[in-house]
């Protein structure tokens, strides 16, 4: 078996280390890292869940995952390897319990990503690792903008007291890393486990708000256009953060607060490819808890969000599945 350009596969597609699509790697902060396109960091920390835990194994179980996927990516008729050098640059070294410290790291390992031009890939590990890589981007961009994708508003201001928690994520976006607002968007919040104070908080703070309700009646391109219209909406940088929680329970059971009635996986892919399209310069995927899921789809679902978002970010086209088809559309071109 070949892929696009003839090479060859000479094992198993899950043979050896497990590696992010069995890449290279290297330690950015160690190691010269500059002809990198694309950095992935894992993050498995999950010392901040409310729910069931488990997300400090899903760095791994996502690599694992990824060894069944190729370059090549059908809909966006795009090689990933001819359009990015990709390391995967090992985890953040965690103090387990202590998420200030942990984040610290994480900024640290995510910021040198972006110093060499890099954009990072982060592995979660539950939603307070975002709070790392927003700390990484608000320190180097001048204006940067978010879009959320989550079934929780994950705006609260503290939890118990605590101000890093897998609830807080966005506000200390705001308050900690410099985002405006008004350019962040949260796409899908659902159900009954998002708190009326967090709705206030959204509200107060002019953050763009787009329910699942919304993306069912309106459409999910829809949708997503005016979401990452005020994400970039004068910035200069755009983060994306994926919640895997987002996805109805069906497709993404591997997490810690499954969603009855949530998203499904082609609306996601859908959404991602017109974020992703307008450029992204950080993202992350998180929650993904693998013991939840003996099937391992939450974490191959995991490995297509991130594979679609690279994808679009290069194309600067969405081609998520309903969205069109590039490869069809070259194909009868030719």
């Amino acid at each position: 078996m070949s892929d696009s350009e003839g090479e060859m596969w000479t094992g198993l597609l899950d043979s050896g280390i497990a590696t992010f699509m069995g890449k290279d790697h290297k330690n950015p902060i160690e190691e010269n890292i500059q002809n990198a396109d694309v950095g992935i960091v894992g993050f498995p920390f999950d010392s901040t869940c409310i729910s069931r835990t488990g997300t400090n194994r899903g760095p791994r179980a996502i690599r694992d995952a990824s060894s069944q996927t190729i370059d090549y990516h059908y809909e966006y008729d795009v090689n990933l390897n001819d359009e990015y050098t990709t390391i995967d640059c090992g985890d953040v070294p965690v103090l387990p319990g202590n998420a200030k410290i942990s984040l610290e790291r994480g900024a640290e390992l995510i910021g040198s990503v972006l110093d060499a031009d890099g954009l990072p890939v982060t592995l979660g590990g539950d939603h307070v690792v975002t709070v790392a890589g927003v700390n990484a981007l608000g320190a180097r961009a001048d204006n940067p903008g978010l879009v959320l994708i989550d079934t929780h508003l994950d705006t609260a201001t503290d939890v118990g007291g605590e101000r890093y928690n897998h609830c807080c994520p966005i506000a200390r976006a705001v308050d900690e890393a410099g985002f405006d607002p008004e350019n962040i968007s949260i796409i899908g919040p659902t159900g009954a486990m998002n708190p009326r104070e967090e709705l206030e908080y959204v509200i107060d703070q002019g953050i763009n708000l787009f329910p699942l309700d919304e993306v069912i009646q309106r459409g999910p391109e829809t949708v997503a256009r005016d979401a990452v219209r005020a994400a970039n909406n004068g910035t200069d940088a755009v983060y994306l953060t994926v919640d895997v929680d987002s996805l109805d329970a069906a497709y993404a059971p591997g997490t810690g607060v499954p969603t009855a009635g949530g998203m499904t996986a082609r609306e996601l892919l859908q959404i991602i490819g017109i974020v992703a399209a307008e450029g992204i310069d950080a993202m992350d995927v998180v929650e993904t808890s693998p013991q939840w899921d003996p099937s391992d789809i939450t974490a191959r679902m995991a490995v297509r969000i991130i594979v679609d978002s690279l994808a679009a970010n290069t194309t600067n086209e969405a081609n998520g599945v309903g969205s069109g088809t590039r490869a069809e559309r070259n194909t009868l071109s030719n």
